[in-house]
């Protein structure tokens, strides 16, 4: 058993003397933390005593029990000042809580160095540590086992919480998610989410949370070493957490089963994309394809395709998909990222109305999509690939975030060969003459960007006036269209968007 704080007391060397908490002085001492911050608690850890010069508590009365209270809440063993030291005096009001809160509040003569108390707290615990090497080891013979049975996350996580006597989850602190293939809640989502966020997105030595339905019952969150942020929440059950260093290497052991975990779900994303590839070059037979598609748990009759230009993506789609557990297929080519997912995916996108269920707000995050229609069978894929593209074509065009196939203003051409037809008869004159010499089609859109006006368009162009109106004198002697009347004008616009939209496909030469 680690020394209590009444063994610490009676080392007659420490010279220590009991201020407040007398009711607490039989808790353990796992460690002893130093630290003069004014914020210590954020890096104390359960079990442990907190020895401090005293210059980082506040002046004021109010303050000084506000620390006592925080440092209480971390489960720490007690506080223990040096004197001598210039700085703020302990007050009554802070020695008077210490005592409700059953936390020994002691006090260390400057004669008697801070290592002399690290020491004889480390010396007692020689038996303890001992101990926690050998739950250490079983803690990484977990993993190993694990690992050699080939085992999901969450069995593996169950077993390291049994271990340790407390309830274990690995999560990512932005939303508080489980990371691993499980639908377990954590109850303390919103807790981690506002401390992660408040702490500038990153996590503290050892996080404070709420139980977000229960605000008495707390648990302590530490980071987990793996390239995205990731934290393993700590729930007891009812009694002391284990040591700081304990924690550490449950958070080791979760990051390395979740390393297994990356690995397996990129395995399948790479066979997912393999098999969309399939699809979209009419490589695989319909009854392969449907037997396929069906073993990854999606339905083509229930699907659609959505794109994005994959180099325009702020976020990571694919893995955003994967950690919301959506079935789902990804693939690249040609500048695009494709995803094969439910439609119902996609029922509340862009209305800010998204819930565990319904994902597209954040894995289409920071992008610009197009979704096709239901894909139906196999063989309509390259066409709801292709869908997907123009209606891609079309968000751009309108400067929309989604849309799908056939939506947005109802001037716009439905498919390619609309937009062509478009562009032709509009626009062909001025593209065939900007081939050989001249900016008309450039012009144009400047002076209907600028509502028409001389002067402003002129500016932006770089020339004189009587330059642009000889232009535009030309391009209505070439196309029959001036800037007067309202056909004209809507004429010129629908030409633009459609040629735009032909050019976001790679099917025309675009001039701005």
């Amino acid at each position: 058993m680690s020394i209590t704080v009444r063994e610490l007391l009676q080392l007659p060397h420490l010279q220590a003397v009991l201020l407040a908490g007398d009711t607490g002085i039989d808790r353990d001492i796992s460690w002893v933390h130093t630290s003069d911050l004014p914020n210590a608690w954020e890096w104390q850890g359960p079990g442990e005593l907190l020895l401090t010069n005293g210059t980082g508590l506040p002046v004021d009365p109010a303050g000084q029990v506000e620390f006592i209270e925080r440092l209480a809440a971390t489960g720490a063993t007690g506080l223990a000042a040096g004197g001598g030291v210039p700085g703020p005096t302990m007050t009554p009001a802070l020695l008077r809580r210490a005592a409700d809160l059953d936390l020994p509040v002691l006090t260390v003569p400057f004669s008697v160095p801070f290592t002399s108390v690290v020491r004889a707290v480390a010396t007692a615990n020689e038996r303890e540590e001992s101990r926690q090497l050998l739950v250490v080891a079983r803690l990484y013979e977990l993993l190993r086992q694990s690992i050699a049975v080939g085992s999901a996350g969450p069995g593996l996580l169950e077993r390291l919480g049994h271990e340790l006597g407390v309830r274990l989850y690995l999560v990512d602190p932005v939303n508080g998610r489980s990371l691993l293939d499980n639908d377990d809640e954590n109850p303390y989502a919103a807790s981690l989410a506002a401390g992660f966020a408040q702490h500038g997105q990153a996590l503290p030595g050892m996080l404070r949370l709420t139980r977000d339905d229960d605000p008495h019952q707390t648990a302590v969150a530490v980071g987990v070493p793996t390239e995205r942020p990731t934290a393993l929440v700590i729930e007891s059950f009812g009694h002391a957490l284990p040591s700081t260093v304990l924690l550490q290497h449950a958070a080791a052991v979760g990051a390395l089963e979740l390393a297994q975990l990356t690995a397996r779900q990129e395995r399948q994303r790479r066979a997912g994309g393999d098999l969309l590839g399939q699809l979209l070059d009419r490589r695989i037979d319909d009854d392969t394809a449907i037997s396929a598609v069906g073993a990854l748990g999606l339905a083509l009759a229930e699907c659609v395709i959505v794109a994005t230009r994959a180099q325009l993506v702020d976020t990571d789609p694919a893995g955003e998909l994967t950690r919301s557990r959506l079935p789902h297929l990804t693939v690249l080519r040609d500048g695009y990222a494709y995803f094969l997912v439910p439609a119902l995916a996609l029922a509340d996108a862009g209305t800010g109305t998204g819930t565990e269920n319904n994902t597209a707000d954040r894995w289409l995050a920071g992008s610009v999509a197009g979704v096709s229609d239901t894909v139906g069978r196999p063989a309509r894929a390259p066409e709801a690939a292709a869908e997907a593209g123009w209606a891609l074509s079309a968000s751009e065009a309108e400067g929309r975030s989604l849309l799908h196939f056939g939506e947005g203003t109802i001037l716009l051409p439905r498919t390619v060969a609309e937009a062509e037809a478009i562009v032709a008869r509009v626009l062909g004159p001025l593209l065939a003459h900007d081939e050989r010499t001249g900016e008309y089609l450039k012009t144009v859109r400047v002076i209907l960007e600028l509502d028409r006006s001389w002067q402003a368009a002129a500016a932006q162009l770089h020339i004189h006036k009587q330059t642009l109106g000889y232009r535009l004198r030309k391009i209505e002697a070439l196309t029959g269209r001036g800037f007067v009347r309202t056909e004209h004008l809507a004429e010129w616009w629908m030409a633009l968007r459609a040629y735009d939209m032909l050019a976001g496909l790679g099917t025309s030469r675009r001039v701005s």
